[in-house]
């Protein structure tokens, strides 16, 4: 199907550019000494951990919760594996 295609290809895309985004961000918050500590070692790990908490969250809104909470929660273990098993290859 052409338009699943395209429309993974865009999302792979707008992934990349965010990504490349908050890298550069949190490298342009490191160069200020005095934020830097704190930079480090709390906001980088916090702005890591929303996307997954947030995935889990909403995937809790509905008629369903317990069942779409375990989708969100196998996603987000899946995507943590995935992440640390990628350098490998």
């Amino acid at each position: 199907n052409p338009q699943l295609l395209f429309i993974t290809l865009v999302y792979g895309f707008v992934l990349f550019k965010a990504s490349n985004l908050i890298s550069d961000g949190s490298e342009l918050l490191l160069l200020v000494p005095a934020f830097a500590g704190i930079v480090g070692s709390v906001v980088l790990p916090v702005l890591g951990a929303v996307p997954d908490g947030m995935m889990v969250l909403f995937s809790g809104l509905g008629n369903d919760a317990q069942s779409e909470v375990a989708v969100g929660v196998g996603a987000l273990a899946g995507s943590t594996i995935m992440l640390l098993t990628m350098p490998w290859f």
